[in-house]
């Protein structure tokens, strides 16, 4: 399972409000669209801070690597999201080494190997914690 991770801090550098209101960033509603609309993405949320304004984040869920790839393959999903991540304060690509649903876990098999960061196929890996 992966995870694209974005975030856009529309403060200031002290923490106030930068003259947006706390208005989506420029490009959000059609990158968030057509990103959730692709058959490859698992779920997607976007959210706003409750306590600052302009600081907004989206957590994309896909089920495997080639699914993360499929997702933003198409001409129109690049060209809207390209440019959006451009302009985030923060967005990288998470491997999940380990959820919670609805109270039950799980450890899900990890494909990319530990700092070298290269597909391994043999589904090992992680030592964090929540392996035994």
């Amino acid at each position: 399972m992966f995870l694209l991770i974005v975030h856009f801090d529309g403060g200031t550098d002290d923490g106030t409000d930068d003259g947006t209101g706390g208005d989506e960033p420029v490009g959000s509603a059609e990158a968030i669209r057509l990103l959730g609309d692709q058959p490859a993405t698992r779920s997607l949320r976007w959210a706003r801070s409750t306590e600052q304004p302009g600081r907004w984040a989206m957590v994309a869920e896909f089920d495997t690597a080639a699914a993360f790839r499929a997702a933003q393959s198409p001409v129109a999903v690049r060209a809207a999201l390209i440019p959006w991540l451009a302009g985030a304060s923060s967005s990288a690509a998470f491997e999940v080494v380990g959820a919670a649903d609805a109270g039950r876990w799980a450890v899900p098999d990890v494909v990319v190997d530990d700092l070298g960061r290269s597909s391994s196929g043999s589904g090992g890996g992680s030592t964090g914690p929540l392996r035994q």
